[in-house]
């Protein structure tokens, strides 16, 4: 993330598109402080949404425990359901948490809270992102609904994500898998709103994607090598395709012929990592531009870093754009018979 944004930062001072942008950055920020006051962070969902999450996940559960202990046929669709409300709602109420704890008011109000958070600026969604909360209230879930139903962890865990969509079949995973191509989709649209400036930059985008797919592969072969990490070579392959989109991931990893539980996994945590402190290090290093924001986000964060920088409508479709073209371009570098054997050279040197 940051060699990409320094390099594209680099690129738009030398064509003297830097200037503008940071004075203007600067005024705005002058006109929202003018008076002295930071006003309250607004609650990403508002309060019926959560309650209407709430009392879904409440009500599908218990119709879900009945029909599973009745041996009732609607069992599974009724828990897939139930699981979906549950997924959801705790990804609301992970992104409902305190974001700016000393400036807004505390979800519970209770007094000790009160004390504790007083002018504390800590915000606890960029410590904790709203999809560690939701990862553990779904497992959460299935253990109780494990529990209640008298099965195992591991089978109700399993109707998670069945690899149908199929009536009857289908868990909610695979639901909420298949939603993810038309919010990807949904990309598209800041992207092309903002085609003309992305026309004017395309030398940065090209350069961005060069940089993040080269760097991403080839640096984190020299890393895990380096760092003795993983005990064979299988594992290191897994671990290059981190900072790639999942779908594509799975991809390279294929490619490179490691495993795909693990080569998952790292990106999920990668995106998470990116997510909830990419924003906070590109204001560490001290980079306003919005161009190389993006673009750096784009290179690191995958989709959750992509999301997390929404915010700033002018990084975002180039975060958006870079995600992609970053995926794009590692794939078809690994499907190169020569990179692929130099990547798996670098990585097995030492074992």
């Amino acid at each position: 993330m940051a060699t990409t944004s320094f390099l594209v930062l680099g690129l738009r001072s030398a064509q003297g598109l830097i200037e503008d942008v940071e004075v203007t950055e600067i005024t705005n920020n002058k006109k929202n402080t003018a008076s002295g006051t930071v006003a309250a962070p607004k609650k990403p969902f508002a309060d019926s949404t959560m309650k209407l999450l709430a009392q879904g996940t409440a009500l599908t559960g218990a119709l879900s425990v009945a029909a599973t202990r009745s041996g009732n046929k609607l069992s599974t669709p009724l828990r897939t359901v139930f699981m979906f409300f549950g997924t959801v709602a705790t990804y609301v109420f992970g992104a409902r948490l305190p974001s700016g704890m000393g400036d807004s008011e505390p979800m519970f109000d209770p007094s000790l809270f009160r004390r504790l958070t007083h002018n504390t600026s800590i915000e606890f969604t960029k410590i904790v992102h709203p999809l560690v909360i939701s990862t553990a209230g779904s497992l959460l879930l299935t253990k109780v609904d494990a529990m209640l139903t008298g099965s195992s962890f591991e089978d109700v865990l399993r109707t998670y994500k069945a690899g149908s969509l199929a009536f009857g079949e289908a868990g909610a995973g695979d639901i909420l898998l298949f939603l993810l191509g038309p919010a990807v989709g949904c990309l598209s649209v800041p992207m092309f709103s903002r085609k003309k400036i992305m026309a004017d930059n395309l030398l940065v985008v090209i350069s961005a994607m060069i940089c993040s797919s080269v760097g991403g592969l080839f640096g984190t072969a020299f890393f895990v090598r380096l760092f003795s990490i993983g005990s064979s070579s299988m594992v290191r392959l897994s671990l290059l395709s981190r900072n790639v989109t999942t779908a594509l991931a799975i991809v390279i990893t294929q490619i490179l012929e490691g495993n795909i539980a693990i080569a998952a996994s790292v990106v999920v945590l990668t995106g998470i990592f990116g997510a909830t402190v990419g924003r906070g290090m590109l204001d560490k290093f001290g980079i306003r531009d919005p161009v190389s924001r993006g673009l750096g986000m784009g290179a690191a964060g995958q989709g959750l870093g992509v999301a997390a920088i929404m915010p700033e409508k002018e990084a975002f479709p180039f975060a958006a754009i870079n995600m992609v073209l970053t995926a794009l371009c590692a794939t078809a570098l690994v499907s190169i018979p020569v990179v692929k054997e130099t990547l798996v050279s670098i990585v097995s040197a030492d074992l």
